[in-house]
């Protein structure tokens, strides 16, 4: 992205790409009825994280989000036993999620931090704070769909 180099990226990976993948897992566990199992969170996400390293290919803009989104349904299929189709539908849900909260944020951060989008995106501690917005709203995603998912169980099993 934006001739990214491997210092840049290896400094991604725990700054932005290690917490996204975290609560992306999250969202998607949830989203799929399943209770937050850290153990198998935490598997996906280090292998999604690892995942991000595609971003330093020579491939059309764009392509390593559907790279990512593919690798995401992959690793949580593997790890959860879930249907791909289900899966898929809930890593479709969290990019719309994404997308929408950048839509919404992206503008007010760079008019506060008085930066151009490519200074933002180049700069991996840049990348890091602006992706906050969308990392909080997929963590409250995940946190809401299981409180309410816990509680379905528990009325279930009444």
């Amino acid at each position: 992205m934006f001739g990214e180099t491997l210092p840049q990226a290896l400094l991604a990976l725990p700054v932005q790409d290690l917490p996204e993948s975290i609560v992306m897992a999250m969202a998607v566990f949830a989203l799929l009825g399943l209770p937050l199992e850290w153990k198998k969170i935490a598997a996906v996400a280090l292998l999604q994280t690892a995942t991000n390293l595609v971003r330093l290919l020579p491939i059309a803009f764009g392509m390593h989000t559907v790279i990512l989104a593919i690798s995401l349904v992959v690793y949580t299929r593997l790890v959860t036993g879930a249907k791909p189709s289900r899966v898929f539908l809930a890593v479709l849900v969290c990019f719309i999620v994404i997308s929408l909260v950048e839509l919404i944020s992206v503008k007010p951060l760079i008019a506060l931090s008085n930066l151009s989008y490519e200074q933002a995106v180049k700069n991996p501690l840049l990348r890091g704070l602006f992706s906050l917005p969308y990392e909080v709203a997929l963590l409250i995603l995940a946190l809401v769909k299981n409180y309410f998912n816990h509680r379905n169980r528990k009325q279930v099993s009444r």
